[in-house]
């Protein structure tokens, strides 16, 4: 008798669990969330995502442009909210990339490729990308350029793409240079548009120590832009860096 209470008693607690969790209701990430004073939690659950293409916000099969974000190494996520909420429109659709930034930043740079080239799949009215990357972020962006143009831009002749670098690391140090076999030698002409915007490096908490200035790259056809020192009243240094582009970005479209 005991043991058929007890069994009883467990399959009652069994039903009672199952119904609690078919209850749950798991929020999907909304980058819309945003209110101006939650930007280090949203933060957080940003680069607690798992690694591969993101959507951060509801899926629009219509959308016409795909703006993604590459994050750096070891990001907060914090830095990343207000530009991609800025950035977010109705016809768009925002995406976080998430990488293996403990890595060499030249390695499974394919899988960066594959991941919009399944965007392409899936959204087929789409006429531009923004590809926005920081950091860390953009020495990955920046050798998966060739692999872009070839598999991306090449087969899409009337898709725009444009390709940001935002206080990035273009020029890395010599003993990462040498320890991940980087190659310094770039195209000077691709087929997609690149701005790279550079912080003023003594107040770029990042690079400042750096003897030379890292954000430096060879590739004649990209754009330049020196960032001013002073951001809504604050210094602009090494992450706030997003957040006034994606503004200059906001204003030209």
């Amino acid at each position: 008798m005991k043991s058929y209470s007890s069994s009883l008693f467990g399959a009652k607690a069994l039903i009672l669990i199952l119904m609690m969790l078919s209850t749950l209701k798991i929020q999907a990430f909304d980058i819309g969330r945003f209110d101006q004073s939650n930007a280090f939690a949203l933060g957080k659950d940003l680069v607690a995502m798992p690694f591969g293409m993101q959507l951060l916000e509801a899926n629009n099969a219509d959308a016409d442009e795909l703006v993604i974000g590459i994050h750096g190494g070891n990001s907060e996520g914090y830095e990343w909210i207000y530009p991609l909420w800025q950035l977010n429109q109705e016809s768009n659709q925002v995406f976080f990339y998430r990488w293996n930034d403990r890595r060499c930043a030249n390695a499974n740079n394919a899988k960066l490729v594959n991941h919009i080239d399944t965007l392409l799949d899936n959204y087929s009215k789409v006429k531009k990308i923004k590809i926005l990357s920081h950091s860390y972020g953009g020495t990955h962006l920046l050798y998966s350029l060739e692999l872009i143009e070839q598999r991306i831009a090449n087969k899409n002749q009337d898709l725009k793409i444009e390709i940001h670098f935002i206080a990035s690391l273009l020029s890395p140090p010599l003993l990462l240079r040498l320890g991940c076999q980087f190659k310094t030698d770039f195209k000077d002409n691709y087929s997609m548009d690149i701005y790279n915007w550079k912080t003023i490096q003594e107040i770029d908490g990042a690079f400042r120590n750096y003897r030379k200035d890292p954000q430096e790259v060879s590739i004649s056809s990209a754009s330049q832009t020196r960032l001013p020192e002073i951001y809504n009243g604050r210094k602009l240094g090494h992450n706030w860096s997003i957040s006034w582009v994606a503004d200059q970005i906001s204003e030209s479209n």
